[in-house]
């Protein structure tokens, strides 16, 4: 561990398409591309990666690497939590900028250029000998000046990397895409089905295979994500069960609980408290 705050991965390795499962973070995550190119998912879209992408993604947005398209795929991502840059920003300088919704989109994809990320990346790549007075608070001074340069790329509008017009399967898109913009609906896979005019089995079968989920589990945990946002707005999670589209109060907190291991209120005592958050490591 670099630090209880963030933590650093510079990886080359093969991507194995069967490991890069669906997932999320309560922290955030930053993820960019030094040499290959990769087809990654992020909230609904799909994006093709190259030297220079650099990924911001949000506090439970799903997210996967599809595939490797080259020989070679290195990229360095980082894992950071929101307690650790609202700490280092001051009055003039939010670290978090680079984290904040543009319209309805939370994470977002730019490109920069690769040397320049390259040199950046190269003074955070090694962690600190704790042991040596003083290096642990020069590793993180570099850390926050990498976060400086990326929250600057952002603010200058760094060219923006738009979404695949053509993926392998569209209607898997389009059903996650329907899924985000209509949680407070039950949303099961009858209604599903007949509003894609498609057979259910169909459905069931082909998202299976293609994102490792089932519809309904999918859909269940996608809910349970947009529960978390809004238990942070609300405080109250009396108030928010009906707007993710669970019909009653001990379902959603059955749900919950076996999700994320706690209840609705620890969650909260938790978040306010900004606990040490641990970092589940996902071949990204």
């Amino acid at each position: 561990m670099i630090s209880n705050d963030y933590e650093v991965f510079h990886v080359k390795d093969f991507v194995i398409q069967e490991k890069t499962l669906y997932h999320y973070h309560d922290f955030y995550e930053i993820h960019c591309t030094l040499m290959g190119t990769a087809e990654f998912y992020l909230d609904g879209q799909q994006y093709l990666l190259k030297p220079g992408s650099v990924i911001f993604i949000h506090n439970l947005d799903l997210h996967r690497i599809v595939k490797q398209n080259s020989d070679f795929f290195e990229r360095v991502y980082m894992f950071i939590t929101p307690s650790f840059l609202k700490k280092r920003s001051s009055k003039y300088t939010n670290l978090e900028r680079c984290f904040h919704p543009t319209g309805r989109t939370k994470s977002k994809i730019i490109q920069t250029d690769p040397e320049k990320l390259r040199y950046y990346l190269s003074l955070i790549e090694a962690p600190a000998d704790k042991k040596e007075y003083g290096l642990d608070l020069m590793y993180e001074q570099q850390f926050v000046n990498f976060l400086v340069y990326l929250n600057k790329l952002v603010m200058n509008e760094e060219k923006e990397v738009q979404p695949k017009q053509a993926t392998e399967n569209t209607l898997i898109e389009d059903l996650m895409n329907y899924v985000s913009e209509n949680l407070s609906e039950p949303l099961t896979l009858d209604d599903v089905a007949k509003e894609f005019f498609v057979s259910k089995y169909y459905i069931s079968r082909t998202f299976k295979s293609s994102t490792g989920f089932t519809f309904h589990n999918y859909v269940l945990k996608k809910k349970l994500l947009y529960a978390k946002q809004l238990l942070v707005t609300y405080k109250n999670s009396n108030e928010i069960y009906l707007q993710c589209g669970f019909k009653s109060y001990p379902h959603f907190l059955k749900c919950f609980k076996k999700e994320f291991g706690m209840t609705p209120k620890e969650f909260l005592k938790k978040h306010h408290t900004q606990e040490v958050v641990f970092f589940d490591h996902h071949q990204a």
